[in-house]
């Protein structure tokens, strides 16, 4: 346990330590003189499609390494393993069907994307490169989660990612490279990651590749095929629908809008943190309880993230937004991306509103009823494809934020009520409409507080800050803030 603790703490410090070099990067990325809204977006557009593609050329490969690695270490010695085999195989045959349909198809997105994003077309090879090495890397983490070696996979993707794409900021910043050539090694990041990951699994001699069929693979055959084909189209239907905006974006309004709205999408993604880090805790606790039948605890579970959640989210949106403005001048943006402050908009209350809805994907994944994920991720792919585009076509960063909340809203509303009629939970309190109420009440209140500057961001936390803690405690919204409280108090009276 004491193990699994300190790599669970290593782990989550390497995500935010990452979280912020990503924040510093697209700093960078968007201040004003270094880099185009249009250059911004390719990199952005290029991630796009890299978290397409490689999930679909993995083909379920490391959801079936995630799965069904204890039945294969349990009864097979290192060398005659070969779930690691049949995962690069697999992933090799998915992979060469993947990117040769990328190349039977650039005609169809040279025509799509030559008027508006000719840099993506000029790149579309190297996007399918930095896809290739990224599918590579996913074999590899998975592979080492099953070795319960979870830092260096983490750290590589979390942090040493980033810390060379801040490398090439620099070396362009200081014109020691051309655009062209930042293109070029940014798309081959992840080979040197792959290269270090390969050199440890070398020097651990924990690499085994055995490619003959082991009576474990034959004996759990169709299992493997059922669970990897719902789960893995489920990813996959999810990946291309949270991704299809911003590829929309590209190929109606050019990569400068794509790049305004990513930015924008980044800073809501903020938000998003908490829910990352508090799933991490509540799945593997809801996981057991589903295998000991106590449908109660995990009904209370359920109601307790979500008020969390719902607090949290709202105070880190609503401490952005009253601060938007002035952050964009403060920070020396490029003006251009003010343009997409509704983008944020949008996309902070949809955030704001998937968190309210508490750990739902945990509860349905864990769950008897684990099929459900993959219907109700054919209903969201059903309406975000075509929402997008028509969105996008009609009303461009707003039409596809729009898209976003529209879709993503159904989708979460469908599983809400599933899980009401299913097993009978439901997130909502009376607390939750407290919550909301107050949150209106304080933001109303900072209109009224006409300070801007550096001075002004400052002032204005301090004062949104102190009436949001009061508010909830006052109000009893939730019992984990008082208990959080207590603890740092002790902490600084024993320092």
């Amino acid at each position: 346990m004491g193990q699994i603790r300190k790599q669970t703490i290593q782990s989550s410090f390497l995500s935010y330590a990452g979280f912020l070099i990503g924040a510093i990067n697209t700093y960078f990325f968007t201040k004003q003189g270094l880099f185009t809204p249009e250059q911004y977006g390719l990199t952005q557009t290029i991630i796009s499609i890299t978290q397409i593609i490689a999930p679909i050329g993995t083909l379920g490969m490391t959801i079936y390494m995630g799965k069904f690695f204890p039945y294969y270490f349990d009864r097979l010695s290192h060398k005659r393993n070969d779930m690691l085999g049949i995962a690069v195989a697999v992933s090799a045959i998915g992979a060469l069907l993947v990117f040769a349909g990328c190349l039977i198809f650039e005609p169809l997105v040279v025509r799509k994307f030559s008027e508006r994003s000719h840099l993506l077309v000029k790149f579309y090879y190297w996007s399918l490169l930095f896809a290739f090495f990224f599918l590579c890397f996913m074999i590899l983490e998975s592979y080492l989660y099953t070795l319960k070696k979870t830092v260096l996979p983490n750290f590589m993707k979390e942090t040493m990612y980033r810390l060379c794409v801040s490398g090439l900021i620099a070396l362009y910043a200081f014109k020691l490279i051309s655009f062209d050539t930042f293109v070029m090694l940014f798309c081959c990041v992840y080979l040197l990651v792959v290269v270090m990951v390969v050199i440890y699994l070398l020097a651990t001699r924990q690499l085994y590749l055995n490619f003959r069929i082991s009576t474990v693979t034959k004996r759990l055959r169709k299992q493997i095929i059922t669970y990897v084909a719902f789960v893995y189209s489920g990813i996959v239907i999810n990946g291309i629908a949270r991704q299809i905006d911003t590829l929309a974006l590209a190929g109606v309004a050019g990569l400068g809008k794509a790049g305004i709205y990513t930015l924008n999408q980044f800073s809501a993604a903020i938000i998003q943190v908490p829910y990352r880090a508090l799933l991490a805790i509540a799945a593997p606790l809801i996981a057991e309880h589903w295998k000991n039948k106590n449908q109660e605890e995990i009904g209370r579970i359920f109601k307790r993230a979500s008020i969390n959640l719902q607090l949290i989210s709202t105070f880190l949106f609503l401490i952005i937004w009253i601060n938007y403005d002035d952050g964009l001048k403060v920070l020396g943006l490029d003006p251009s991306f003010a343009t997409g402050k509704v983008v944020f908009l949008i996309l902070g209350i949809y955030n704001v509103m998937d968190l309210t809805l508490g750990i739902s994907s945990a509860v349905i994944m864990t769950s008897p009823a684990w099929r459900f994920d993959f219907y109700s991720g054919l209903v969201l792919l059903a309406t975000s494809i075509p929402l997008n585009i028509f969105l996008a076509r009609a009303m461009e960063m707003m039409g596809v934020a729009l898209a976003t909340l529209i879709t993503y809203t159904t989708y979460n509303t469908i599983r809400i009520v599933f899980l009401k009629t299913r097993f009978g939970y439901w997130p909502f309190t009376m607390k939750s409409l407290y919550a909301l109420l107050m949150a209106v009440g304080l933001y109303g209140i900072m209109l009224l507080v006409n300070i801007h500057g550096l001075a002004g961001i400052f002032i204005k936390s301090i004062i949104f800050s102190g009436l949001y803690v009061g508010g909830v405690l006052l109000l009893r919204l939730t019992p984990d803030l008082p208990e959080v409280l207590k603890i740092v108090k002790k902490k600084l009276t024993r320092k």
